[in-house]
Formats: C-alpha cells, structure tokens, sequence
C-alpha cells in the first residue's frame, strides 16, 4: 500500500479540535486520493459517516481498548508497512517506521503550562520531541505553531510545512428566520455571548466568566453566556457563576455541531475566545466565517488568525475582557464592523484548499520514500 493514514481520530460523532480537522482532510482525500491508500481505525468496522472508499484503497479496522497507537497499529505497521504513513495527531507509533509525516497542532503545554496537569503535559511533550526526532515531515496549521516549534524545541525550519485549517461547509452565517428554530432547540434565546469549544482548561472560562459578571453585574440587564462543550468543567462554572450572582445567566450546552453551531454562532452578540494559547484559532475562525464578532486573547494562532478582523486584548487583562464585553453588547456598529471584517478574512481559508496541500505534500513524501 502507498501511503497509510491513522484515522482513528476521524468520523466520530462528536468531533472538536482534531477530530474535526482530521475528517475534513481526509474526507476529501478519500474523493481525490493522491495515491492508494490504508486507513487504520480503532473499530471494528469502518465508521459509517466516512465517505465511500476510492479503488486500490481499504480500510484496516483493528479495535484494542487501550494502547491503540502504541500497540496495535505499531504491530500492524509492521506487520503491513506502507510507503509512507501519516499522523494527523501528534503520536508517533514506536519502533520502525515507514517515512512518516506527523501534524502538530501547538505546543500550549509549554506556552500556558498551569492549564496541564504535569502528567499531561509530559506525554504531549514527548510525542512533540519524538515526532520531531522521526518525522520526515511535519505538518502544522499555523505560522504560530511552527515559529513556537522552531523556537522552543530546535525544529528544522525546512522540514515543518504550514497547512492552514479550514472550516466545515455547514459552518456560515444564518439570517435571523433560519437560526430562530434551532436555537430554540437548544433552548438558547437572544441576547448571548458564546465560548465554543470549552473543553480544557487553557480555554480559560472561568476567568471569563468572572468578568462577564463584572461587565453584566447581577443587579443589571445583560446578555447570558452560552457555553458548549463544558465537560467535566460545568459543575465548576455552575458553581462559579450562583456564586457571582449570574447563574440565571449562565446557559451550558453539550456537544453541538453542524447547522446547530452555524446558528449558535450566528446569533451570538459576539464569541468569546480568552484561551491562553492556541496552536491555531478554529473557534475564532468559524465564529468569523459565521458572521459573528469575535473578542479574544491577542496572542498565538488566535492572534494569526483573527488579526485585524476581532477584537483582541492584551493577554491576562481582565479590565480590558470588562471594557470589550461591554462595548460589543452595546455597540451595534462595532459589531456590524467586526462581522464585515470577520467573514472577509474567515473567506481565505478553505477545507478544500487544506486537503489539496496535504495532499500534494503526501505525493510528494511519496516520490522520496521510493526512491
């Protein structure tokens, strides 16, 4: 087999972060294959959301609970080894390997180091140090993650290719008649701030919504906060928030994707983005291309991203997170300018046009590991 791609991050049914980057790239490489190719999954059978599989290409479905990566695809590479392999996330398999790219998609745990537990961020340190050691290739999805890359850990320049994200095709602005039902159900009404994407703490929510509270005291009128994706973290910010006095202003959301999330994100006063680092920015960039204003931190990719076309503040100024959240709630032409200067700059980046980079960038591994 030509090249073999770990899909075990793909096709799920509540993908965030990699899982979304993961299957829109290799959805489409499945439309256009570079060459034939061997998908490996942790099931049992192929994921029923992927596309059809092209001629000459197959799925290799080998399910282990635990140690996947380390274990059973590791022993499937060798039992098989293709061309060339890729990694869409981060982790290397041990031992010997085909000529392998890997995609990094930041190094936060050394840039905002108190939101990993030092378990956590000594595993993503060595799948970073080990990818960089094996690596023929690496693939990151910003300028930021390779500057960070080059920097921090003495990568080679040459040998890391920026591939910029894209964003889902469900993912665009909604008028006011086609988002009102589905933020229904939800049961999400106007007036809101929105924070997507929630699951971790470098997200930096509660610092959030402890300033949400001081823009929009108990006392007063004000928009609510909508929070998707809180996981283990929504006991905290419920907590957090009857102890500030906004619990009735605070709305928690699971999961929510596709024409949901479009409309959550159109309909949203403005989103919020108050990370402590990101590698990238995708919250950032699919709220632009939804036509909603963005507030966030100015530093890393959601800087890359979003610069010129959000409100940005100097990381770890909660006066000025007050000051921003009050202005875009009051503000209607700050909020119509945001939206004009966000959907423009969101326009530059297209899922098609990542997956035809990668693609090229695996034809061209290819032609090396032949030779």
């Amino acid at each position: 087999m030509e090249i073999g791609i770990d899909a075990s991050r793909a096709f799920g049914p509540r993908p965030t972060g990699i899982g979304v980057y993961a299957t829109q790239v290799i959805s489409r490489l499945l439309l256009s294959p570079p060459a034939p190719m061997r998908l490996y999954v942790n099931r049992r059978r192929p994921p029923e959301l992927a596309p059809g599989l092209p001629p000459a290409s197959e799925w290799s479905c080998i399910p282990l609970p635990r140690g996947w990566t380390a274990a059973r695809l590791r022993w499937e590479l060798r039992r098989r080894p293709p061309r060339l392999l890729w990694i869409p996330a981060y982790k290397l398999p041990g031992g010997r390997l085909p000529r392998s790219v890997v995609t990094i998609h930041g190094v936060e745990h050394r840039l905002a180091p108190s939101a990993y537990p030092q378990d956590e961020a000594e595993a993503v340190e060595s799948f970073v140090l080990d990818s960089l050691r094996r690596a023929a290739r690496v693939i990151s999805p910003s300028e930021t993650t390779k500057a960070d890359l080059v920097h921090l850990f003495g990568a080679d320049p040459d040998l890391v290719t920026v591939i910029p994200h894209g964003i889902s095709a469900e993912l665009r602005a909604l008028p006011a008649e086609e988002r009102a039902p589905l933020l229904r159900e939800l049961g999400v009404e106007p007036s809101y701030l929105l924070v997507a994407g929630a699951h971790h703490q470098r997200k930096n929510v509660p610092f959030l919504l402890t300033q949400f509270a001081r823009a929009f005291p108990p006392e007063g009128a004000g928009p609510h906060l909508v929070v998707t994706n809180a996981g283990e973290g929504a006991r905290g910010l419920l907590a957090q928030a009857a102890t500030l006095g906004v619990g009735g202003r605070l709305t928690i959301l699971d999961h929510v994707a596709g024409t949901k999330l479009a409309a959550l994100y159109s309909g949203a006063v403005a989103v919020c983005v108050p990370s402590l680092y990101e590698g990238f920015g995708l919250p950032a960039l699919e709220a632009m291309a939804c036509g909603a204003p963005v507030i966030g931190n100015g530093i890393g990719g959601v800087q890359e991203v979003a610069e010129g076309a959000a409100l940005l503040l100097a990381p770890d100024d909660p006066d000025g997170w007050v000051e921003g959240l009050r202005r875009l709630a009051e503000d209607g032409e700050l909020r119509q300018h945001l939206r004009r200067l966000g959907m423009q700059r969101a326009s530059r980046f297209s899922w098609d046009s990542s997956a035809a980079a990668h693609a090229q960038l695996l034809l061209g591994e290819l032609h090396l590991a032949r030779v």
